[in-house]
């Protein structure tokens, strides 16, 4: 007996290492077969999505799926944003909310700015009026936070003002926002290169 409890111990073990390995690339980079998650995976409702990744994954990797997916980083599985949120902070406890809100914060805060116009899009959180002002107070943040240069930053610029193509409000709104804060972070610990190349940047 001892012996057949030890086998169903590993094989539950070894089961367990396999979801979390499928959910790891899934829930990280976003490069995943559509293969890797159950065949009736994208048959399930959002909430049931999320309750399966909440059941073998961790909540930093949760967050990032809620971020994925609606951003069409997991080729083959959808996800309503808004849904999926309300599931997790209807689901977990104290504890876990925090862990996940702090990842959630923190993988938002690493995208590129393109991507996270979208996301802020999809969630309807921020007023369309507010978001590209909103978006250029935080990305003094992103710039410290993700240690960029300043090629790194300009290039981004470039990527994110062709993403709002004709949107040239939201590009305007970001750029005050962007001046704003560089204006009130001078002579901080950001490279001094980074407010002369770009507090006039247009």
């Amino acid at each position: 007996m001892a012996k057949a409890n030890s086998l169903l111990f590993n094989a539950l073990l070894s089961a367990g290492a396999i979801s979390l390995s499928l959910l790891a690339v899934a829930c990280g980079s976003g490069e995943k077969s559509e293969g890797n998650f159950p065949s009736d995976f994208n048959n399930l409702t959002d909430t049931q999505k999320v309750a399966y990744v909440m059941q073998h994954a961790t909540p930093d990797s949760v967050a990032r799926f809620v971020c994925n997916v609606p951003l069409g980083k997991v080729p083959g599985v959808t996800l309503d944003y808004n849904a999926a949120t309300i599931y997790v902070y209807d689901t977990y406890k104290t504890e876990d909310q925090a862990a996940y809100a702090a990842a959630f914060d923190s993988y938002v805060d690493s995208l590129p700015l393109p991507d996270r116009m979208r996301l802020y899009s999809i969630s309807g959180a921020e007023d369309p009026q507010g978001l590209g002002y909103k978006l250029g107070l935080d990305y003094v943040r992103s710039i410290r936070d993700n240690h960029m240069t300043p090629d790194q930053v300009e290039k981004e610029l470039k990527e994110f003002k062709k993403a709002c193509g004709a949107d040239t409000e939201t590009y305007h709104r970001f750029i005050v926002g962007f001046h704003t804060v560089l204006n009130l972070d001078h002579g901080k610990d950001l490279p001094e290169e980074i407010y002369t190349r770009f507090i006039n940047y247009e």
